[in-house]
């Protein structure tokens, strides 16, 4: 964990973990369902990655199970403050499964990196 809180748990069916596998580098984790009634929290969790000093964040979203339109502005939030930063925003997320349908009908798939795999973002 290098440092990170680790976990934030028990948010409506989100949960949320912190790696820093070298430094500068931080992967924000959320796992479960990601919509209107929990996303400040992971708002939050990646403007703590931000003000640890993150010039990389990867949003790890392979976890996930469902994701509503409040986590697609989420996402393009972080892009927006990343291109601003020039900070390096990627997402990981699984070829098939509902996050990455979101992401292709919303157009978002071509505007922000995304891998298939953790190992390809690190």
């Amino acid at each position: 964990m290098n440092g990170l809180d680790g976990h934030r748990g028990g948010l409506q069916g989100l949960r949320i973990s912190f790696e820093q596998p070298s430094p500068g580098l931080i992967v924000v984790s959320p796992a479960g369902e990601l919509d209107l009634s929990n996303g400040e929290a992971f708002e939050e969790a990646i403007a703590g990655a931000r003000a640890k000093g993150a010039t990389a964040l990867v949003l790890d979203l392979t976890g996930l199970t469902f994701m509503d339109s409040s986590g697609l502005r989420i996402l393009l939030d972080a892009w927006n403050e990343s291109q601003l930063a020039d900070r390096r925003l990627t997402l990981v997320v699984p070829k098939d499964g509902l996050v990455r349908r979101v992401l292709e009908i919303s157009g978002c798939d071509g505007v922000v990196p995304i891998v298939d795999q953790l190992a390809d973002a690190v």
